[in-house]
């Protein structure tokens, strides 16, 4: 339990990352998250904290609507969950589990962005997956789910 606890130079990092995110300040944000990966070499580098920066950087893109470097982060994010995964992603997911949210992150980040690109269909199956995953719907997925079904714009939702 003690172990779980503890967190690396670069999970500070990141954490720092995302709460520059949450307030709008995408300009350190994204000195968090590029820190990280100038730095993905360094042993000592969590895999998952690699998949947090590309997911930090694929939400200040979809922020900046940058649909285009959005999707190229996403989707190496999810290349390398698969990777790591051998393609057999867990069943089962927890936002209040530290180790499930760079997994949330990535799959709710590709959902925006295709909800926002207006690929509603690619949106909805994302959204039931992590639905699925997530009973207590830790990310607010339903929400979205209920804007897709009533044709609503992103924009409307938050």
């Amino acid at each position: 339990m003690f172990a779980s606890l503890l967190i690396s130079k670069y999970g500070h990092i990141i954490a720092e990352g995302w709460g520059a995110y949450e307030v709008g300040n995408y300009e350190r944000s994204e000195e968090h998250f590029q820190e990280v990966l100038n730095n993905e070499d360094d042993p000592k580098i969590g895999f998952f904290d690699l998949v947090e920066a590309h997911n930090g950087m694929g939400a200040l893109s979809l922020a900046h609507k940058d649909f285009f470097d959005a999707t190229r982060w996403y989707q190496e994010s999810k290349y390398m969950l698969d990777q790591h995964f051998e393609s057999r992603w867990p069943k089962r997911l927890d936002w209040a589990k530290k180790e499930d949210r760079p997994i949330m992150r990535t799959v709710i980040g590709l959902a925006h962005l295709y909800y926002r690109s207006s690929q509603q269909e690619k949106a909805k199956e994302l959204y039931m997956q992590l639905l699925y995953a997530d009973n207590h719907d830790g990310l607010g997925v339903r929400k979205y789910l209920e804007a897709l079904d009533q044709k609503k714009k992103f924009e409307e939702v938050e």
